[in-house]
């Protein structure tokens, strides 16, 4: 809920201008929680509310307010430190929220979101850094969902152009040119110029692969959009090759997170551990976060619509078995366990051994789950 304040900007120095967060006019109203937080309506205060401030705000007030003074110089620096850390922290927890935004279709919320990590992300690189370009690609995803395609292209230029001002000096990393190569596609689909789509999703694959190994699912958004591509081109046959290949990439992907239990679980929760009680930095790498959860059940259901609407012309129940099973999993590291044995229920006839293997581990867990629940549930009673 947005709490606000009335600000004059004639009761402040001519030299302090304070300006609204999402559109940098100058601001008439301010968060009157974190009081460092400045908007020109309410219209823009409700925006960024329900796109990112809620979530940071009290973190926004310990980066924002003015620091006491510190004699020594090592502690200044140590301090310095301490708050680049947490800046940069805070650079990514607030894309990835943009980032989910985008994949459940919540464009207007996603705007706020990437805003605030490009704003964090100049404090922290400064105005020309590599660093900024994912924060203006989920501008230019948002923009393209709010069908503003003048808008999409601009922030992709100012990527592009920052990308060539780090070519003078060194590569840019393969990760970002992946990414702009993939929105610069999804720009052209929306032009409906389907060739240029396609060779911008090659250099996209291509420097995915190279960076993160042809088989991870990083890669696999940019097989699922050319085969988008292929569809709108009446290319049906590779349209399907392409979506089985993403279906196993995910499908890979997933049943390794349930393997290696890289979730904070319930069963953790009971036995009172907590989410960084597990320093095993081998999972770390493959976690399930929010942005690729989001993207996983996005896609995962557009595949399965796919699927269901070719199943009379071309059944492929083992296919369908596969995307239904991916479900599961993700319903299951999210703990939402109703959903978990409505999607199991829709396997059917399934030939897969990886797959009856997955549901009895699923199974037993949630068996010694419910135990466990009971369990404590019979101690407090007792107490």
């Amino acid at each position: 809920m947005a709490t606000t304040e009335l600000v004059y900007p004639l009761a402040f120095p001519k030299s302090v201008v304070h300006k609204c967060e999402i559109c940098g006019k100058t601001a008439s109203r301010m968060c009157s929680k974190c009081r460092v937080t400045y908007y020109c309506s309410e219209e823009h205060q409700t925006a960024d509310n329900i796109g990112i401030h809620d979530k940071i705000c009290s973190t926004l007030a310990s980066l924002r307010l003015k620091q006491p003074f510190l004699p020594s110089e090592e502690e200044r620096r140590e301090r310095d430190r301490e708050i680049r850390d947490r800046k940069i922290h805070l650079v990514e927890v607030t894309r990835m929220i943009g980032e989910r935004h985008v994949f459940q279709d919540r464009f207007e919320a996603a705007v706020p979101a990437a805003l605030a990590s490009l704003k964090l992300a100049i404090e922290v690189y400064g105005p020309r850094s590599v660093e900024l370009i994912p924060s203006y690609l989920i501008l230019s995803e948002a923009s393209l969902g709010l069908k503003q395609l003048n808008q999409c292209w601009e922030y992709l230029s100012q990527a592009q152009y920052t990308i060539l001002q780090q070519q003078q000096h060194e590569q840019a990393p393969l990760a970002i040119t992946s990414q702009l190569s993939r929105n610069m596609a999804q720009l052209s689909i929306a032009r409906k110029e389907y060739d240029e789509a396609a060779r911008h999703l090659a250099n996209d694959i291509y420097d995915a692969s190279l960076f993160y190994g042809t088989e991870h699912h990083k890669v696999a958004g940019g097989y699922f959009l050319l085969g988008k591509v292929f569809k709108l081109m009446n290319r049906p046959e590779v349209t399907e090759s392409l979506y089985t290949q993403v279906t196993q990439m995910w499908y890979n992907f997933l049943r390794r997170l349930l393997q290696t239990r890289v979730v904070f679980s319930d069963m953790d929760a009971i036995l009172g551990k907590k989410d960084d009680d597990n320093g095993d930095e081998l999972t770390n790498s493959s976690k399930l976060d929010l942005s690729t959860e989001a993207e996983a059940f996005n896609t995962l259901q557009i595949l399965l619509n796919y699927r269901l609407e070719t199943q009379q012309t071309n059944p492929m129940t083992q296919e369908l078995n596969k995307i239904h099973h991916c479900l599961t999993i993700l319903y299951f590291l999210a703990r939402d366990y109703i959903q978990v044995h409505d999607s199991m229920n829709k396997i059917k006839d399934c030939t897969i051994q990886d797959i009856e293997d997955d549901q009895q581990r699923i199974l037993k867990f949630l068996e010694q789950l419910g135990q466990m629940k009971a369990l404590m549930k019979r101690q407090q009673q007792q107490n």
